[in-house]
């Protein structure tokens, strides 16, 4: 008997903060970096929060047998104002899936799931950054979108 596997897009609960934030750590921990424990509950509850413009969704892997679905993927994103446009521009920050489960679709699905979002919310477009050595990622981003520009930083 072979069981089927679905994947469910949703957004966060007041219930998902073990599982979001051993995602989180895992993509802060990819990028060789590291923020303050109680971050992890501070950006958690300000996605929870109606009047914050920040905003996640995570991919949730279901089994038949079982109610709720393990977090495989995490999704941070929040719009931006521009002077080019009366339209928001939405900013995926962090985008997340668990290594066990790569190659399979999960991040474009993210992406997509995001982009849909971002239409809803009347933003004219989703844009995204990765570390230039993020070849892997990459792959998947050059056949989403387009990368005509270079990121610079200047700590304060």
């Amino acid at each position: 008997m072979t069981s089927s596997v679905e994947f469910a897009i949703t957004k966060l609960n007041s219930n998902d903060f073990d599982e979001w934030a051993t995602l989180f750590r895992g993509y802060i921990d990819f990028y060789e970096t590291t923020i303050p424990e109680d971050q992890y509950r501070k950006t958690f509850d300000r996605i929870l929060d109606p009047n914050s413009d920040l905003y996640a969704l995570v991919m949730r892997q279901k089994q038949q047998s079982s109610e709720n679905g393990k977090m495989i993927a995490i999704a941070h994103y929040f719009p931006q104002q521009t002077p080019w446009s009366e339209k928001k521009i939405m900013l995926l920050n962090d985008l997340f899936v668990d290594p066990a489960v790569r190659g399979k679709g999960q991040g474009r699905r993210m992406i997509q799931a995001v982009a849909d979002a971002s239409k809803e919310m009347g933003c004219f477009r989703l844009q995204w950054l990765t570390k230039h050595d993020n070849v892997t990622a990459r792959r998947l981003y050059d056949t989403m979108g387009d990368a005509s520009f270079v990121q610079y930083r200047m700590g304060l």
